[in-house]
């Protein structure tokens, strides 16, 4: 689900070097998280994870981990974010036709609002990363995330090196929290493979960013309206092996709140472009702001 909204930041160091992340397999722990989870989503009760299946999973092979500060919230034991998955089995789109594998489902990471800015949110993944490798079983990741908010995707897929190319319709059906109210739950579900070479390039501390050429690139068009909201354009591209600059807007939760149609068109864009680019063998593998294009997802054909 990635990481929450925007709120005002602490002040980021030492306070960072103060966050400890470990395992949590104890009930109390599983306690914590379900406060967490209340706070970080804004869930309604009935959307929380129920204690009883936290517990088994972490029983049996999931992975629950928890970041904590000493001045943490006490109705979470001081955790200030989380990280939660369990072990499944999926069709690799890379291999589609060497039937399903075992990989690691990554549910939920969040991180309070107040504790945004520290990179918690890195720490989890990559301490996740480390313990689904210590397993032994696999080396493919997966999540879903709302593709409309653009520091998702900035963060999961240019900071950690995730790819997708696979979309999925309403998944979770109409959600009901203060996040993703109100517009179909429509994700992307990114790949993240844990020890190929383009992601322990993306992962080094000094990489090189990748510069893509505009010109190289078919640029989809988009507007700015009289609020400065990012307006989609035509949705039908030539789908002719170029790569792919799609336009996201900067903030939906903005234009949520703003103009709920702008919201939908949004939501309906990216659906009609992604799920046809996907289908026609290209892969999203950056997300990144081209000057005066503004925030983009680039697709590519071959990866």
């Amino acid at each position: 689900m990635g990481l929450t909204k925007h709120t005002p930041k602490p002040t980021p160091e030492p306070r960072a070097a103060a966050i400890h992340i470990h395992r949590i397999t104890d009930l109390e722990g599983c306690r914590h998280f379900q406060m967490l989870d209340r706070l970080v989503w804004g869930s309604e009760p009935l959307d929380l994870v129920p204690n009883h299946i936290t517990v088994t999973v972490v029983k049996n092979g999931g992975l629950l981990l928890g970041a904590f500060a000493a001045d943490g919230p006490t109705e979470t034991g001081g955790m200030v974010g989380a990280a939660f998955g369990w072990l499944g089995t999926g069709v690799d789109p890379a291999q589609p036709g060497q039937g399903p594998r075992i990989k690691f489902c990554s549910h939920m990471a969040g991180v309070l609002p107040a504790w945004q800015g520290l990179h918690i949110g890195l720490r989890l993944k990559l301490a996740q990363r480390r313990e689904v490798l210590a397993q032994g079983l696999t080396d493919w990741m997966t999540w879903t995330y709302d593709p409309l908010y653009r520091r998702n995707g900035v963060f999961n897929i240019h900071r950690l090196g995730a790819t997708c190319s696979t979309y999925v319709r309403n998944m979770y059906g109409e959600l009901q929290d203060v996040l993703n109210g109100g517009v179909p739950s429509d994700r992307c579900e990114v790949d993240w493979r844990l020890t190929s070479p383009h992601v322990l390039h993306e992962l080094e501390p000094r990489r090189p960013t990748q510069a893509w050429d505009g010109a190289m690139l078919q640029l989809l068009p988009a507007t700015l309206d009289d609020r400065a909201f990012a307006v989609p354009g035509d949705p039908a591209p030539a789908f002719d092996g170029r790569g792919l600059a799609v336009p996201i807007p900067d903030d939906i939760a903005a234009i949520r709140r703003a103009d709920p149609d702008l919201a939908r068109a949004w939501r309906l864009y990216l659906r009609a472009v992604l799920e046809t680019a996907f289908a026609t063998g290209y892969t999203m593998v950056d997300c990144v702001h081209l000057g005066a294009h503004g925030w983009r997802y680039i697709l590519v054909r071959e990866y």
